[in-house]
């Protein structure tokens, strides 16, 4: 099968060289290149950005810790149910014991 290409025409290369010239400032503006990145780009956050992210970083360092502290609780309280459980109820048995 043959390729083919768009027919432009003057203000058709108008339009795609206006494109070009937008993209290229929004590029500089807002991208700074990447090579880890799947597209070779990153997003540039500039001093607002960081300022989000480190606002996020505290929220999400803050929930977390919560979350530790009340799973430090639930599993503390578990073990002392579990150790006055086997106080009571059960008792060790000795090698000798067993034989």
């Amino acid at each position: 099968m043959a390729e083919y290409k768009l027919k432009t025409g003057k203000t058709g290369k108008k339009v795609v060289d206006s494109y070009k010239k937008t993209e290229g400032k929004f590029t500089e503006k807002f991208l700074e290149k990447d090579e880890s990145s799947e597209t070779g780009y990153t997003l540039k956050t500039g001093k607002v950005g960081e300022a989000v992210v480190g606002a996020y970083k505290k929220i999400e360092n803050g929930v977390v810790g919560g979350y530790k502290k009340i799973e430090t609780g639930v599993v503390g309280g578990y073990k002392n149910i579990e150790n006055k459980f086997v106080d009571t109820f059960l008792e060790e048995v000795k090698e000798e014991d067993q034989k």
